[in-house]
């Protein structure tokens, strides 16, 4: 990313303390124009005077603090138009958020360093000049577009949201097609999704998004704008929306009531995923308490097949031998003798071919524990259908 530096780049400087001011503009002197202010109050005149490009805006002042100046420009002025950053010797992770809360692009720590300066005014100014021709691209296509968009088409979008997130089995799913609908509408926004467990669509878990999603799942308003941006929170879904078109007012009137309906039907299908969830872990569980029992009944029971055939043979063995030892004794002819041997050696043989079977209907056991654990594998796919 260059640096975009210019002295055509007009920075305003907001502290009541003169040092950090001298600071700040020797750093900045050269390189942009830069003028001094020395309260918010001070700051909200000389901004309805001549909009600045930037304001570096410090937090702990007297009278009005940085954060009610930020929270005042931020409903006259979008992002794009006026980016500001925070300049405080407060660096707390509350003290962030809550500078991102009141509408700041990016906050800075005191003492200041040149690099990290001069390389988030890079940043913001570079976001500011990207999104000001996107905007302005947009605001034509958009007028554009207007002219041929009727509040009928608005609800057919939400209709067809209706009938499609019917179908979502995903809980991630569901917030995706949220953010969808709304960047159709012209709107970018991240969500929070929670059916048991926790996702988040379009930010990062460790997001200053994020943590403002998170704090709202408790909030005891359903709907709290701050500036530009608006939390809509639902049981099962927080929304996070970066740009209401607060501009213009039947339009933004108009994304209130469409959210209403979207996000009630969107919690609705997250609290199905949810039952729908909970019905496969029950049964998941009752299943692997199945193939447990089966698991278990199957081993004893081929321990004493193979029992019964080794105490089978076993018998069978020392009744040939016991047999063998007293054909001498009762006289019998060699021909009766020899029928007698090999009726025994018959039988024998026959006892050896069930153990055979055995093995065959160890196998057919084992086959059947097979087919049960490929059915419980089934059950952990999520893309399978109803619980039904």
């Amino acid at each position: 990313m260059g640096l975009i530096m210019s002295e055509n780049v007009n920075i305003l400087i907001v502290d009541d303390t003169a040092d950090c001011r001298l600071m700040l503009s020797a750093m900045l002197e050269g390189d942009y124009s830069v003028s001094e202010v020395a309260s918010g109050e001070m700051c909200l005149i000389e901004v309805a005077k001549s909009l600045p490009d930037l304001i570096l805006l410090d937090v702990d002042m007297p009278g009005i603090s940085g954060y009610e100046v930020c929270v005042h420009l931020r409903k006259q002025y979008q992002s794009e138009c006026l980016p500001i950053i925070f300049v405080s010797g407060l660096d707390s992770y509350e003290e962030r958020l809550a500078g991102y809360e009141a509408g700041a692009d990016d906050y800075i720590v005191k003492p200041v360093e040149p690099e990290i300066l001069f390389a988030k005014l890079a940043n913001c100014l570079e976001q500011r000049q990207n999104m000001g021709a996107a905007k302005a691209s947009e605001t034509e296509a958009v007028s554009i577009a207007m002219e041929a968009m009727t509040v009928n088409s608005e609800l057919g979008q939400v209709v067809q949201f209706i009938k499609d997130v019917q179908s979502i089995k995903n809980a991630e799913d569901v917030g995706r097609a949220m953010i969808n609908i709304l960047s159709r509408f012209g709107m970018n926004a991240v969500a929070r999704v929670d059916t048991g467990s926790v996702a988040y669509i379009g930010c990062d878990e460790e997001s200053i998004e994020a943590e403002v999603l998170s704090r709202f799942v408790v909030h005891h308003e359903r709907i709290l704008s701050v500036g530009i941006r608006t939390v809509i929170r639902d049981p099962h879904i927080v929304l996070l929306i970066k740009d209401m078109p607060l501009d213009d007012e039947k339009r933004c009137g108009r994304f209130r009531d469409h959210l209403a309906v979207l996000m009630d039907i969107a919690d609705a299908q997250l609290a199905n995923i949810k039952t729908r969830n909970v019905m496969l872990e029950q049964r998941q569980q009752i299943f692997t308490q199945v193939i447990s029992v089966a698991e278990e009944q199957i081993k004893r029971t081929t321990i004493r097949l193979f029992e019964h055939d080794k105490n089978s043979q076993g018998i069978m063995h020392g009744m040939v031998s016991e047999l063998e030892g007293m054909l001498f004794g009762l006289g019998l002819e060699e021909d009766q003798e020899k029928k007698l041997m090999a009726l025994a050696d018959q039988t024998s043989l026959q006892l050896q071919e069930t153990q055979g079977q055995t093995q065959v209907v160890s196998s057919e056991l084992g086959a059947i524990l097979e087919s049960l654990y490929d059915f419980f594998n089934t059950l952990n796919e999520p893309s399978k259908g109803d619980l039904s």
